[in-house]
């Protein structure tokens, strides 16, 4: 293979009779450096913020629930449910509350995952009226609804900061 290549150079060079051209001028690399900038030319600097708001919905009533029933069922008489307040935490975990109802003038129910009824006494000036349409809650560090600490919104654009929650029990009530 190495005989072959002086042969091949041979080959191809001009005979002795023809004028040799001058080699070409060999390829030079040109770098344009970038001007420095200037001291007070403008940075940009982003910041990323991540924020979590829970919605909770209002649950239905039969005072507010418009949809058209289904037939007719031969209703049984259930006997009416009186609740009862006993001592509540003073947490509760966000992710546990999945609805809840306005229950007196200036508290609601929370209704939780595992289908307790905690009532939360708003602070003074906050109608239960207000939450009529279910509320929004920012996420916490800790995850939980605090009383005395927390706050939640309206859909109506009030805030309110929750008191104290109290647990509710149900206690049926004897007709007589």
């Amino acid at each position: 293979m190495l005989t072959a290549v002086p042969l091949l150079l041979a080959a191809a060079a001009p005979a002795a009779d023809t004028p040799v051209a001058a080699p070409p001028e060999p390829l030079v690399a040109v770098a344009i450096p970038t001007p420095p900038s200037p001291p007070d030319t403008p940075q940009w600097q982003v910041v990323i913020e991540q924020q979590l708001i829970i919605r909770v919905p209002a649950q239905r009533t039969q005072l507010r629930n418009f949809a058209a029933s289904p037939a007719p069922v031969q209703r049984v008489k259930q006997v009416p449910i009186v609740w009862k307040e006993k001592k509540g935490p003073k947490c509760v975990a966000m992710r546990n509350i999945v609805g809840m109802q306005a229950a007196q003038r200036d508290s609601i129910d929370l209704i939780t995952r595992q289908k307790e009824r905690l009532r939360a006494q708003l602070n003074r000036g906050c109608r239960a009226l207000d939450f009529y349409a279910g509320f929004y809650m920012k996420d916490s560090k800790d995850g939980r609804l605090c009383e005395g600490r927390d706050e939640i919104h309206a859909r109506t654009g009030a805030k309110c900061e929750v008191d104290k929650f109290r647990l509710m029990v149900p206690v049926p009530r004897e007709e007589d």
